[in-house]
């Protein structure tokens, strides 16, 4: 009987009450997101194999029990109002974050947030009703808040407090436990094989290899919340001296050329770089002048499956591996967080001008192009404190196509393709079908106006002798990176982008349909314009040596590992190569 008096005078405290309706509302914003971004849900589970449930979403559970336990230190708990208005924000902008770049926000993410001026069509676009759900648990929690202010029967209560603690600690203990154990068996798909280890800190970055993100791993290992706390945690930490071992310098000097030799272009070189272009778009009913233009002429290199190479820096890392040969850093932007480091670039070799279609404070790209030897800088965006006002590709193509008359070397950066892709795909005469997303239908229109305006640099190559001996890239800055649950799954949709280069360098049409890297590209250029001898080498391969292809001498794992401590060492610094 006292059991039962005592569980009944529990459950008749107020703060008793609320501490269970604050937890579930916790839960189910954990719940909610892990749905929304990674579309995993085990709810049957509790009632079918609850053994299941407790393993899926003991994150989720020790986090609630966590945090609702200090509703028992308050009388008045309008903090978890407060809390609660935090993570939807917080949430809400991962989620949208997530589905535009495959990634979750983390601090560098934070730092770039003048990126996002003039792109809110972008943000909204990737709004769903879902999303909707985050609020109305807010507002709920706001109603009984109310309602509990009116009820007077609540005290502090150490017991409880203690209780809840003790609870969410062993859940939590039981959840590294669950971790470490091979789940070969369970239908639940994990993003990276936990075999390796026994106990996962929910405070400790995970040590995965650099293909996976690791912020998405977290997010998916543990919930939104966590790391929440954990970015709030690497914000105010300071990050550790880069240290890079002998053993990973002696690999570094063997992608250096030493003999300090002046190179000398064969060719101008023309970069043209789109803004999400993905392969299924080369067709002769999307991009029938680029098309034709790769089944015409002899003097092609055309690799359908390019792997794309970016992490945070998105834009900013595609020119990157471009100009540089080097991968991204596992964390940020190189061209935000480490500008004044010093790059080995193809524009080292010319008189180079760049074609904008956004402020150079986008992506930082004033400083970029410093640290790329880009020359001239030209932007063709309008852009005041209360809008921005883009430039079509037509417009970018053609002043490009002018300035190839005066500059050796000419960049340019297309528009169109960026996300929501709404601008100009009305300027597209395509009729496709109602079956498929507005997003896919607005991509592959606006893919198809882009074409056209790559048709002005096209049609030169036959006019123009200076352009007719020009090395010419067309390729992707970036796949569109769009989860597929929003592009849907029609016309071969693959997040493959596609490399095209013309060049009289090249004397036989070479069609590559393998898996290559964006990692190729650069030195491949280096090939096609004379400048093999340039001091850095880049860590991919010269596609046009099939040989090459199959026999790296380094592979993207650790390309990526020694970008980063080059990166980040700055230790180019220590060679006076140009």
């Amino acid at each position: 009987m006292k059991i039962v008096e005592k569980i009944k005078s529990v459950s008749q405290d107020s703060n008793f009450t609320f501490a269970i309706v604050f937890a579930f509302c916790i839960f189910a914003q954990c719940i909610l997101t892990n749905y929304s971004m990674f579309h995993q849900l085990a709810i049957t589970s509790l009632w079918k194999t609850p053994i299941t449930f407790f393993q899926f979403y003991a994150p989720s559970i020790s986090i609630a029990l966590f945090l609702s336990s200090f509703v028992f230190l308050f009388k008045r708990n309008w903090w978890t109002i407060v809390l609660l208005l935090i993570f939807d924000v917080w949430i809400l902008s991962n989620l949208w974050y997530y589905r535009a770049n495959d990634l979750v926000i983390n601090k560098f993410v934070i730092q770039m947030a003048d990126n996002i001026n003039g792109f809110t069509d972008s943000v909204l676009a990737l709004i769903k009703p879902l999303d909707f759900l985050f609020l109305l648990l807010t507002i709920a929690m706001i109603v009984i808040y109310i309602y509990k202010k009116k009820n007077k029967n609540y005290h502090l209560n150490i017991k409880l407090f203690s209780i809840f603690i003790v609870l969410s600690l062993i859940i939590g203990l039981l959840d590294g436990i669950f971790l470490s154990i091979d789940k070969k068996e369970n239908s639940m798909i994990l993003i990276a094989n936990k075999t390796n280890y026994t106990f996962l800190n929910p405070f400790k970055p995970y040590k995965y290899h650099t293909f996976e993100n690791l912020d998405n791993i977290y997010v998916h290992e543990h919930t939104i919340c966590h790391y929440f706390f954990y970015t709030i945690k690497d914000i105010l930490t300071k990050e550790d001296p880069v240290i890079i071992t002998e053993e990973e310098k002696n690999r570094i000097n063997s992608f250096i050329n030493t003999s300090k030799q002046k190179t000398s272009t064969k060719n101008p070189l023309i970069l043209c770089i789109v803004e999400s272009l993905n392969s299924f778009v080369i067709t002769q009913d999307f991009m029938p002048n680029v098309f034709n233009f790769i089944q015409q002429n002899p003097n092609i290199l055309y690799a359908h499956n390019v792997k794309t190479q970016i992490k945070g820096g998105m834009s900013g890392d595609g020119q990157m591996i471009i100009q540089t040969g080097l991968l991204p850093i596992n964390k940020g932007a190189a061209c935000m967080r480490f500008p004044s480091s010093k790059y080995p670039s193809l524009s080292h070799n010319y008189k180079t001008v760049g074609v904008f279609p956004t402020s150079l404070r986008t992506w930082n790209q004033y400083y970029a192009s410093k640290a790329y030897n880009i020359d001239t800088n030209i932007v063709l965006a309008e852009t005041t404190l209360e809008y921005s006002k883009f430039p079509s590709d037509n417009q970018l193509l053609s002043k490009a196509t002018e300035l190839t008359q005066t500059f050796d070397n000419v960049m340019v950066l297309t528009m169109a393709t960026h996300t929501p892709c709404t601008e100009y795909a009305d300027s597209s005469d395509l009729v496709l079908p109602d079956t498929i997303s507005n997003l896919m239908k607005n991509y592959i229109k606006s893919a198809n106006v882009t074409d056209k305006a790559i048709k002005i640099l096209l049609d030169q190559i036959t006019q123009n002798e200076k352009l007719k001996n020009s090395t010419i890239l067309i390729t992707g800055d970036h796949n569109l990176p769009i989860s597929d649950d929003i592009m849907g799954k029609a016309y071969n949709y693959s997040r493959m982008i596609p490399l095209i280069i013309y060049s009289p360098e090249i004397k036989e049409k070479t069609i590559i349909t393998d898996t290559v890297y964006q990692m190729d590209i650069y030195p491949t250029l280096l090939h096609l314009i004379g400048c093999e001898d340039y001091w850095w080498k880049g860590f991919g391969v010269n596609l046009l040596d099939s040989n090459a292809r199959y026999n790296r001498p380094i592979m993207p794992k650790e390309a990526y590992y020694l970008s980063d401590k080059i990166i980040t060492s700055d230790y180019f610094s220590n060679f006076d190569y140009e």
